[in-house]
């Protein structure tokens, strides 16, 4: 079930609403981890996620979806501040591969 979101004036584009599960591939502790996660919402310049995971900006992702082999290199962006109702999401944009 996907519906449209309004666009802030400083969006570039649509953001549409999701409850697509997907996980979140990052380094940590050495190695890479793989965290299961929710697509809250998704644009043309990245997605919106909901999770149990620490992340910093600027940090590099994979974001994988249906398929191992199709992932999303992706940046990060903002993360939700605890008390806020962001609180548990972060925010990625798409990087080139």
């Amino acid at each position: 079930m996907l519906q449209g979101s309004p666009i802030p004036k400083a969006r570039r584009s649509k953001r549409i609403a999701t409850k697509e599960r997907a996980n979140l591939v990052f380094d940590r502790s050495g190695g890479q981890k793989m965290f299961p996660c929710l697509i809250v919402d998704r644009s043309q310049e990245g997605f919106r996620l909901r999770g149990s995971f620490r992340l910093k900006r600027g940090q590099l992702v994979e974001l994988v979806l249906d398929d191992p082999v199709d992932s999303i290199r992706c940046e990060v962006i903002w993360i939700g501040k605890g008390g806020l109702e962001q609180a548990g999401e972060v925010g990625l944009q798409t990087v080139g591969k």
